[in-house]
């Protein structure tokens, strides 16, 4: 990452529509950007796009950007508003899936403990856009309710349905790895 002060003089370069400036914005920002997208896509092709996508909006609207708060959380709005476009863009293409009833939930709690955190994010890739969507401004961002359903364009109750069968999806996956391991044994 850059100091603050180089951040700033790149910030004023990258105004000035200067190429190396960008190409150093690009390069510190790229990977955090990546694995901001990821959690928004369903694989590395769409993160790559999201991001590509998020720094053109960046360069372009740099202007836009008043230092009234940390460019770090500025460029993060930035890269997750670009994957939710991407996800509206792709709606028409979206399918919805019947979902099976989740199963005890003592013994989910049982898999997460052995569970790592890379193998938890790939799951969450796993879930339809919408789902996906949700459960990542609701879980890993922060957002409420309202929040989510201002920002996805959606209803209060879709927000809470989506999120509802986010958690009974991932459910279902972290019981069927967990079945599946003890086959494999």
């Amino acid at each position: 990452m850059l100091s603050k002060a180089e951040l700033e003089g790149v910030i004023r370069d990258c105004r000035r529509h200067d190429r190396y400036a960008q190409n150093r914005l690009y390069k510190a920002f790229c990977a955090w950007a990546s694995a901001i997208c990821l959690r928004y896509t369903s694989n590395a092709e769409e993160a790559r796009e999201c991001v590509q996508d998020g720094f053109f909006k960046v360069f372009t609207k740099l202007d836009k950007y008043d230092g009234r708060q940390p460019f770090e959380a500025w460029i993060k709005r930035v890269m997750i508003n670009t994957c939710i476009d991407y996800y509206r863009s792709r709606m028409n293409e979206i399918q919805t899936e019947e979902l099976i009833e989740a199963r005890d939930e003592t013994v989910v709690a049982e898999i997460l403990i052995n569970t790592d955190a890379e193998y938890l994010l790939d799951l969450v890739r796993q879930l339809p856009p919408a789902y996906q969507a949700t459960f990542n401004l609701y879980a890993i961002e922060g957002y409420d309710y309202r929040e989510i359903a201002e920002i996805l364009d959606v209803s209060i109750g879709s927000v809470k349905s989506n999120l509802s069968k986010a958690r009974a999806r991932l459910k279902m996956l972290l019981i069927n790895r967990q079945t599946k391991d003890i086959y494999e044994r």
